[in-house]
């Protein structure tokens, strides 16, 4: 199986950002892809995958419903949400869903900032997870916004957007989140750039799942790695005269924010509405 020609083994934890149409055609869809992590991993290991929601959840007083807000981050991700027995953080823009034994511990609690040590992201590192980017580039990895968080770069200022979060009871709270935002003259992220240092290396691995170009790599491996890169270029993680680092492996193709990569564009499956 491609997951497990990729490392990928029974017991591990891993957190997945997915593009199912880079797969290509995959018969019972989203539903299927989840099922072949859970048979890899086993009753031992965790599937995490981001669920986030941004378009009702960026203005004061949005109300976040754990329970009922679809994930915005592709098929693969809500079908793992929807599961019996999935966790979701709460986080009012950036939650985390996850299945399997260690879902409650990286879930019950998600402070303010996405990026900070008391939420998902820093169990990601802690738990040195794999991190698995399924027909995506690393422009897509947001764990790497913790390392921006981490070292305080120049571009980011913090905003605070007071929320409301909905419970399975239907009661309503309070829900704080401070966010790291960009000031206007951000030339833009190029996390391809830090990619392409793990890749040169030898902290990736890089193969096929179906069509789609997909790379595993240790979580605590790429933040040191990051960081040590971060002391020599503050401009790591930024647009260099407003391009993208191109990967090694496979083409990166889609529109801007929404990118995917593939081994041939012309194999990848139509997207539905539901699909990113």
């Amino acid at each position: 199986m491609a997951f497990r020609a990729l490392g990928l083994q029974a017991g591990d934890m891993v957190f997945v950002h997915s593009s199912l149409s880079s797969i290509g055609r995959v018969h019972g869809g989203a539903e299927t892809v989840v099922d072949a992590f859970l048979d890899v991993l086993g009753p031992g290991g965790t599937l995490v995958v981001p669920t986030f929601v941004f378009s009702q959840n960026k203005t004061p007083n949005s109300i976040f419903d754990p329970q009922h807000d679809p994930s915005e981050m592709g098929q693969i991700t809500e079908a793992t949400r929807t599961r019996p027995g999935a966790r979701r953080s709460h986080h009012q823009i950036h939650s985390v869903g996850a299945l399997g034994p260690s879902a409650e511990e990286i879930t019950s609690h998600h402070g303010p900032s996405a990026w900070a040590a008391d939420g998902p992201f820093w169990k990601i590192y802690e738990l040195d997870m794999k991190i698995m980017l399924l027909g995506v580039p690393y422009l897509r990895c947001t764990y790497i916004h913790m390392l921006e968080q981490l070292v305080q770069v120049r571009y980011r200022w913090w905003r605070e957007v007071q929320g409301r979060i909905r419970y399975p009871d239907g009661t309503e709270g309070p829900l704080l989140t401070r966010v790291l935002y960009p000031y206007p003259d951000f030339p833009g992220n190029d996390f391809n750039k830090l990619g392409s240092l793990l890749e040169s290396l030898g902290l990736v691995r890089v193969g096929p799942v179906g069509n789609a170009v997909t790379r595993i790599f240790s979580a605590k491996a790429a933040l040191q790695a990051g960081l040590e890169a971060y002391r020599q270029d503050a401009d790591l993680f930024l647009r260099s005269n407003g391009q993208i680092t191109e990967l090694q492996h496979g083409l990166m193709v889609g529109e801007l924010n929404n990118e995917k990569t593939v081994y041939d564009p012309t194999l990848m499956y139509p997207k539905t509405a539901k699909e990113a």
